[in-house]
Formats: C-alpha cells, sequence, structure tokens
C-alpha cells in the first residue's frame, strides 16, 4: 500500500483519497460561579468585622465552596484563589474568620492556607 498524490495502490488498483483534517475538540469553559447563597448567620458575625479584607475573603471563600460542591476538591487559598490578596492580609482575615467560627483552617508552614470546614449553621 503505498500513497501516491492522493491515490492509494491495493491489489494492483489505484484507489482516490481524499485526507480529512481531524475535527478539533471544543474545550470546556472552566467552572465559573455566578451566585452564592450568603448565610445569614455570616451576614450577622461579619457585621462585627473591621477590616475589609475578612469581608472580601469571606465571600471568596464562600464562592470557592460553591465551586467545590460542584467540581469537588478543597478549598485551598491560593494566591490565585485570592486575587493578589497581601499574604498577611490573607492570613489575618482567614484568623478572624475562625475566630468568628464561620471557618476552620489548616496552615502547613508557607503553603497555601486550607479550608478544612466551613460553618453554614448558627447552631454548630
Amino acid at each position: 500500500m503505498t500513497a501516491t498524490d492522493g491515490f492509494v495502490l491495493r491489489h494492483g488498483k489505484r484507489i482516490a483519497v481524499q485526507t480529512v483534517a481531524p475535527t478539533p475538540r471544543k474545550q470546556r469553559k472552566p467552572f465559573e460561579v455566578q451566585w452564592v447563597k450568603l448565610p445569614r448567620h455570616w451576614i450577622e458575625a461579619l457585621q462585627g468585622v473591621d477590616r475589609a479584607s475578612t469581608y472580601r475573603l469571606a465571600h471568596l471563600i464562600l464562592l470557592e465552596a460553591f465551586k467545590r460542591e460542584h467540581v469537588g476538591g478543597e478549598i485551598i487559598l491560593s494566591a490565585a484563589v485570592t486575587r493578589g490578596m497581601p499574604r498577611n492580609s490573607k492570613i489575618r482575615a482567614a484568623e478572624e474568620l475562625v475566630a468568628l467560627g464561620l471557618i476552620k483552617i489548616e496552615r502547613d508552614g508557607r503553603k497555601a492556607l486550607r479550608v478544612t470546614d466551613i460553618s453554614t449553621n448558627k447552631n454548630k
């Protein structure tokens, strides 16, 4: 079987061959959260917060939690997730959310913070 000028020889006969390019697969768009519920318990707990970074981190955690319900995985507060929030501000805000009883975190040296538990119920 040899190909020459768009033909293939098979059993001594010349057969025309048309080259077809494979159709490219459509890439899926990454999951993007459009909205998320803000629990009343969080609203009440965040009323006493002074830092804007704590408010911002609380919202980002709720967005990530909703996303993780659909795509799986754990909530890691990396620089990409916190969108350039300074490391010190992120740590202070996370510690304040822990003190309010809204989340539990896990720290491993200089690695990104991991949220291990999110309180969505006032009775927890």
